[in-house]
């Protein structure tokens, strides 16, 4: 055996440890519980590994243990193959053959890397029961982990058109996993999208044999009709997907936004505020980060679905993003004091009493004033994309931070905005503040109108398409002018129709007129049926979770693990469904929501509700999900905290409005006493004061 320069550990199948001169080295017991357990799970604890390895056993001779279990190993073998103090580490010089199923699972993993044996075959540790527990987990992961990768290979070769080596593959799956009738099911769609349905249909009679031997069942409702459906020839194969070019994902320049642009440059030189307004979809975001990119660093500050009933959401996330964007700026004390209202990181030893006081407001509103002018150099402007989502406690803190910055003594060091919303989505008093700038003369607003059949047929040049399929060919003003009616010029459903068309090649959508007048909605939905069923659940638990969600959150919300989520997510983010930690667009998000059937939108909500509860978030927020999710109960003491809490952050409108909500949620659930306690509170609220100005 030709030697290497590391150590190999096999952990799937027979475990096996190989110097680097090929010598097969004796490895069992504790010795190769350490090792695998560390190839595992990675740095641990000395406290976590006599725990495992020592149950049972007091802390000081269980550590001696394993300080005579790391001596032994180092001279059985000749060399430190464990590091570490406290924190023990599996060494560098030692490679494992586990690469395939550790950290974030990789789409393009190929099965061929795959291992089909089983984790420490033939060990046990029934005399440790932790590690008992530990080795059974692991192995039920990598088993599930196993099958993903299975699947998603599958799922590509059939995207792609590869149906021959997709059905090989369908094959080794269900041999791996003979129960999974979803296993079967696919490999019954690929024999008949292959051409042979008498094999199709020999598929299912194998599921039938091995459900009623092993299970004593009948195959599902779901397997039936499928075999019923290819037995009359009426199967609906989904069109294969075809890669999309660069240009449909995002096009190369902006077209016909020159006299916007011209706007926006003429409002910078002379110093004003710029507001972008237009349609859902009309590249009102596009054209603002466009431009700035030729103006310096900025900064991207954009409100999210879910902040409107939160109180100074947006105006906390928003100062968070600016102290990251500048770490080198120390806060005065009395502004790092007034921001731990909003931020509890920054909060000190002092409890503050409540913003009662105008005064109290004041000083407040002027703290985030003086963190906005302290961490603005450097940057050229500020970009705040969909404010028709900011809640409107920050609303009234942005219009008095405007009026300052554009006095004659608040320019200084003060940077420009940028300031995007949806056409007709504004609240009152946000349109009110926008109509007062722009008659003032202090800003300028550039409303965004759909695309003519001119600038549609110059963006379809620039989409770089690739050339049609048989029978799909259609004059090129034939489709643009049956795009244009059926998008009313909008760029982003331009985009997505042509995005289905090239995905597709949907024939139906080129010959027909009726076929482009499906819808936006629609167009969106037949792209989420083409996911997994576990990449639509993300992607649903993502929508219904709305704003700042974490794959751990997502992970709760579903109960499944973070690789399962983490899986899902890399095949969201394949489909450009989502775009690094967000929904790629907010339509989309909105499109997932509104498609989720109501009764699995109420589950999530509940569950949303439940796993924000776990992470600290606010109340108003909470709340929220329970009344969705139709569970008035629970709702009930999560609006009483919001109202309380609205109260010490000198929002009165929005407390009392809580209380309500609160008092007749109790009331709702009979639970008089409570209610009685919301109303009584409710009563003590003083009257709303007006904020400073």
């Amino acid at each position: 055996m030709i030697g290497t320069p590391f150590w190999r550990l096999t952990l799937f199948g027979k475990p096996q440890l190989v110097s680097p001169d090929g010598r097969v080295m004796r490895c069992e017991g504790k010795t190769l519980a350490l090792l695998a357990y560390l190839a595992l799970e990675g740095p641990t604890s000395r406290a976590r590994l006599t725990g495992l390895l020592w149950p049972g056993t007091e802390e000081t001779p269980a550590r001696n243990n394993l300080v005579h279990l790391l001596r032994r190993t180092h001279k059985a073998y000749g060399e430190e193959l464990v590091q570490g103090q406290e924190m023990l580490t599996l060494s560098q010089a030692v490679h494992c053959n586990n690469s395939w199923i550790t950290g974030k699972p990789d789409t393009a993993v190929q099965v061929s890397q795959v291992s089909m044996n089983t984790l420490l075959d033939g060990v046990d540790y029934d005399d440790l029961p932790d590690l008992a527990d530990w080795l059974l987990a692991e192995r039920e992961r990598f088993e599930a982990s196993r099958l993903q990768a299975f699947q998603r290979q599958i799922q590509h070769l059939e995207e792609t058109g590869e149906i021959v080596e997709a059905t090989l593959l369908a094959e080794r799956l269900v041999e791996t996993d003979p129960l999974s009738e979803d296993g079967w099911r696919r490999l019954m769609r690929l024999r008949y999208q292959a051409g042979d349905r008498p094999a199709a249909l020999k598929a299912y009679r194998r599921c039938k044999d091995i459900l009623r031997r092993d299970l004593g069942v009948e195959p599902s409702a779901a397997s039936r009709d499928l075999a019923r459906a290819i037995d009359l020839g009426t199967v609906d194969v989904a069109p294969t997907r075809r890669r999309l070019p660069l240009a449909v994902l995002r096009p190369p320049r902006l077209i016909a936004r020159d006299d916007a642009w011209a706007l926006m440059e003429e409002a910078w030189a002379a110093g004003r505020q710029i507001f972008i307004t237009g349609d859902p979809g009309s590249g009102k975001t596009r054209l603002a980060q466009d431009f700035l990119r030729g103006k310096g660093t900025w900064l991207y500050l954009p409100g999210r679905p879910g902040d409107q009933d939160v109180p100074f959401a947006s105006a906390a996330r928003n100062a968070r993003a600016r102290l990251a964007a500048a770490p080198h700026v120390t806060l005065p004390g009395w502004v790092r004091r007034e921001l731990s209202r909003l931020l509890p990181e920054l909060h000190g030893d002092q409890d503050l009493p409540p913003l009662t006081a105008e005064s109290d407001r004041h000083t407040f509103f002027l703290a985030h004033l003086e963190m906005t002018r302290l961490t603005a150099p450097g940057f050229a402007a500020t970009l705040n994309d969909d404010v028709q989502y900011y809640d409107p406690a920050t609303t009234e803190l942005g219009a008095f931070m405007f009026s300052h910055a554009l006095s004659q003594e608040g320019q200084g060091n003060f940077p420009r905005f940028i300031s995007v919303y949806r056409r007709g989505e504004l609240r009152p008093a946000q349109q009110a503040t926008v109509e007062r700038m722009v008659n003032a003369g202090l800003a300028v607003r550039i409303e965004l109108t759909p695309l003519d059949r001119e600038a549609i047929g110059t963006l379809l040049s620039d989409l770089q398409l690739p050339p049609p399929r048989s029978g799909e060919h259609m004059p090129k003003e034939i489709l643009v002018e049956r795009l244009y009616h059926a998008t009313g010029g909008n760029p982003q459903f331009v985009l997505e129709t042509m995005r289905h068309i090239v995905e597709t090649s949907e024939a139906g959508l080129l010959s027909k007129p009726s076929g482009l007048a499906r819808g936006f909605e629609e167009l969106l939905r037949g792209r989420l049926t083409r996911l997994s069923e576990n990449a639509l659940h993300t992607a649903r638990a993502a929508a219904v979770l709305q704003v700042d969600f974490t794959p751990e959150q997502i992970a709760e919300v579903l109960g499944t693990t973070l690789l399962d989520t983490a899986g899902a997510w890399d095949e969201l983010d394949a489909a450009q469904i989502v775009a690094g930690d967000s929904f790629s667009h907010d339509l989309i998000a909105e499109a997932v929501l509104s498609g989720t059937p109501e009764p699995v939108r109420k589950v999530l909500h509940r569950a949303a509700a439940r796993t924000l509860a776990g992470h600290g978030a606010p109340p108003t927020r909470i709340a929220r999900h329970w009344q969705e999710g139709g569970d008035v109960r629970q709702a009930a003491p999560w609006l009483l905290a919001a109202a309380r809490l609205a109260g010490t952050q000198g929002r009165p409108t929005e407390a009392a409005d809580f209380y309500a909500q609160a008092a007749h949620a109790f009331e709702t659930t009979g639970q008089g006493e409570q209610a009685q306690v919301a109303w009584e509170e409710h009563a003590q609220l003083a009257h709303p004061e007006q904020p400073p100005r």
